[in-house]
């Protein structure tokens, strides 16, 4: 525990905080995230668990900020407590933007880990065409499904 309590960075870096099946959350103001980041570490929090991306386009059960919600777990080793924080992680940043196209302002080297250099788009956005190659020993060969002209 840290001397602010359990796992969170000043009040003034925190815009909302709750508890969902056991775990603690904290959402940050994106320009606040890295200060929230070294606040936490600061704290014993030292181990980024995962980081990923949410992309919220045809997510209307609720208002956005915007579009993606990045998500980091950071652990204590020393406590064990755990937080999740949505707004800098190298690999798990590039995975990112591989995967979702999100650009890291400042990043050292923000370049495709997972999908060939020459890929074009982001697979996990919910725009990416939904498709695959023609399998012609299959019923459905004929049919090609792609995501609507407006996503």
């Amino acid at each position: 525990m840290s001397s602010r309590g359990p796992l969170l960075p000043a009040d003034n870096l925190v815009i909302e905080r709750g508890v969902s099946a056991g775990d603690a959350w904290i959402t940050v103001d994106a320009e606040k995230i890295k200060e929230a980041l070294q606040s936490l570490k600061d704290d014993g929090h030292r181990l980024l668990v995962f980081l990923t991306c949410v992309d919220h386009l045809a997510d209307a059960s609720r208002e956005w900020p915007g579009r993606y919600e990045l998500v980091y777990e950071l652990r204590n080793l020393e406590t064990k407590d755990h937080v999740r924080v949505s707004p800098p992680a190298n690999w798990e940043e590039r995975e990112t933007y591989d995967m979702f196209g999100i650009v890291f302002a400042g990043h050292p080297g923000l370049t495709r880990i997972l999908m060939p250099d020459d890929w074009v788009g982001h697979p996990l956005r919910r725009d990416y065409p939904v498709g695959g190659e023609v399998v012609e020993f299959s019923e459905e060969h004929e049919i090609w499904q792609t995501a609507p002209d407006e996503a």
